[in-house]
């Protein structure tokens, strides 16, 4: 097994367009990195350049010991899963799981071995010998699966693998590839723009934008604590709410005076670089998690009531998202409860915002920082212009590198 580290990694094309834009990343032995961003954001032509079937324009990228720029993608000991399976159809289940044992000669009875454990740990050994088009989308994921399982590669690479699978599946395969990793003890790197398959199968994420690194972590230091706006709008369903306003102070006391709307103290534990900005236009995100109604949960201390008009309902089942309207404020700001809290639209109700894990960010920018992350977690060049990586050791995130 091997870590895979990246530096300072390029892809220009011809068209003189820059797909990966200088980033360093390193994924350690036996971690499982998923790649997550919107699509252009270069994620998946970073894998591909780490699997070799892209150019690299700069930089380098080594697996183990050893720098694989110039090496031919079959002499780099990793193995490839697509999003479109990519099986032979005229080959059964056994002969596509077989087939690159064959062309390294290995014997028959240790490929049959190999075949064998990995149709038991797939829940495939019933189907070894029908053909692809016999099979289910999820029974062929699996077969792609067993495929580079077979080979026990440094690494594996997943390009957006579930994304042809209806949502049932989907759940039942993100299972299955994080039940896979805990066993086979291998680096796995997972391209993919949902978010949800982000969170649940990544030991940590690497969040992309323009070709750009925006954030290294866990999926918990992700979602807590962004690094800047683009990161927390991007993790989260529904996504974090934005609130423009000021910042003001009494004593010791930051209150945010949202436009249009009331103002409200901000309770958050790291607020050291909020003095400088006083009176300044700023941007408080708060997790729709973070509103309750004050009809049916307590006002906690950390928290400023407010009056708000219910504008739309979504009724999930065990939980709704209510979209209400603050005072002027332009937009709506959503709010997570219970579906057994009956409101309709056009109702006017009180809401309790708890700021104890809200940011107030630079600006309005997308990639506007946020200012109230841990002291000493983003170097103060990485405020504003965004010029500098962020190398904190976990968990607080690690290997910024906006290039902003």
């Amino acid at each position: 097994m091997a870590d895979i580290r990246i530096s300072k990694l390029v892809k220009l094309y011809d068209n003189g367009y820059t797909a990966v834009k200088g980033i360093d990343l390193h994924i350690r032995d036996h971690e499982f990195m998923v790649l997550v961003g919107p699509s252009g954001c270069g994620k998946t032509t970073t894998l591909r350049m780490i699997a070799g079937l892209e150019d690299i324009s700069g930089g380098e990228i080594a697996i183990g010991d050893r720098v694989v720029n110039s090496v031919e993608p079959k002499d780099r000991d990793i193995a490839m899963v697509f999003q479109n399976y990519a099986l032979y159809p005229h080959m059964t289940v056994y002969e596509n799981m077989a087939y690159g044992l064959k062309l390294r000669k290995m014997p028959k009875p240790e490929i049959d071995a190999k075949v064998a454990e990995a149709a038991r740990m797939l829940s495939l050994e019933s189907q070894l010998a029908k053909l692809p088009k016999a099979l289910s989308g999820g029974q062929r994921q699996r077969v792609a699966l067993g495929r580079a399982v077979v080979r026990q590669p440094k690494a594996f690479l997943f390009d957006e693998p579930l994304s042809n699978l209806d949502a049932k599946l989907r759940g039942e395969m993100r299972f299955e590839l994080k039940t896979l990793q805990n066993r086979l003890k291998t680096t796995m790197v997972y391209v993919t723009h949902d978010q949800i398959e982000a969170m649940t199968l990544g030991d940590r994420i690497t969040v992309m934008s323009v070709g750009e690194i925006q954030q290294v972590a866990s999926p918990t230091v992700v979602y807590d604590h962004p690094f800047n706006r683009f990161v927390a709008s991007f993790i989260g369903t529904p996504v974090m709410n934005f609130i423009t306003g000021a910042l003001s102070r009494d004593e010791d006391l930051f209150r945010f005076a949202i436009d249009g709307g009331a103002t409200i103290g901000l309770h958050m534990h790291h607020r050291q670089r909020l003095a400088a900005t006083l009176g300044e236009g700023r941007v408080l995100g708060i997790r729709p998690e973070n509103l309750s109604h004050a009809g049916h949960v307590a006002t906690a201390a950390s928290a400023t009531r407010v009056d708000a008009k219910v504008d739309v309902i979504e009724n999930m089942g065990d939980h709704q998202y209510v979209y209400l309207r603050i005072g002027g404020h332009p937009d709506p700001v959503v709010m997570k409860c219970s579906s057994h809290h009956r409101r309709e639209p056009g109702e006017t109700i009180p809401v309790n915002l708890d700021t104890s894990f809200a940011h107030v960010f630079a600006d309005g920018g997308e990639y506007a920082p946020t200012l109230t992350d841990p002291a000493g977690r983003i170097p103060a060049s990485a405020v504003g212009a965004l010029t500098a990586p962020c190398r904190s050791p976990e968990p607080w995130s690690t290997s910024v590198n906006t290039g902003r």
